[in-house]
Parts: C-alpha cells; structure tokens; sequence
C-alpha cells in the first residue's frame, strides 16, 4: 500500500528525525550526538505518493519492516516501540 510523503515526513519528525535540506529532504536520527539511521524523500511535486519498492527502501534504511512502518505512519504504533526496536538491534544505548 503506497503512503502518503507528508505523512512519512510527518512521522520521521514525530519519532525524532532532524530534517537536512538538498535536492532532496535527508532525514537522519542522532542518539547521543550520533547518527543512527538516515533516510531521504524526493522534494519533487510528482513525488506525492510513496510506492511500494521505495517505501520498502525507506523502512530498511529506518531499519525495521515495512509493516512496522506502515504502522508508524498509521499510529498505530510510537515512538517508543521504534526506538525499542532499534536498541534491541543495538543501535542505541539505553536512556
């Protein structure tokens, strides 16, 4: 199911990613003054919609499923269970 590129921006600001400007919007999530993850959308007008290939990039990129991303821009899921899922990967140390 393709998503919205609003609400996918919407949602990387809400989970605490720093918007970064260029040809396109680079989204990157620094724990402790470390870059963690790092993502990006095009600022192109044809680009209103996310298919399915890129969405599937975007949430390898955010390290996790494109479910749980799905999820995310749903919210049905939050910011703490995305950040739970990266520090049971080990990308981030505890609080």
């Amino acid at each position: 199911m393709p998503l919205e590129r609003r609400s996918l921006e919407h949602t990387l600001r809400a989970l605490g990613f720093r918007e970064e400007g260029g040809d396109h919007r680079f989204f990157i999530l620094y724990w402790r003054e470390r870059r963690v993850v790092r993502t990006k959308t095009s600022r192109g007008t044809q680009q209103r919609t996310i298919g399915e290939r890129l969405a599937a990039e975007i949430a390898h990129e955010m390290r996790i499923s494109r479910a749980t991303l799905s999820d995310l821009v749903a919210g049905t899921k939050t910011k703490d269970d995305y950040l739970a899922e990266l520090r049971r990967q080990g990308l981030l140390s505890n609080p």
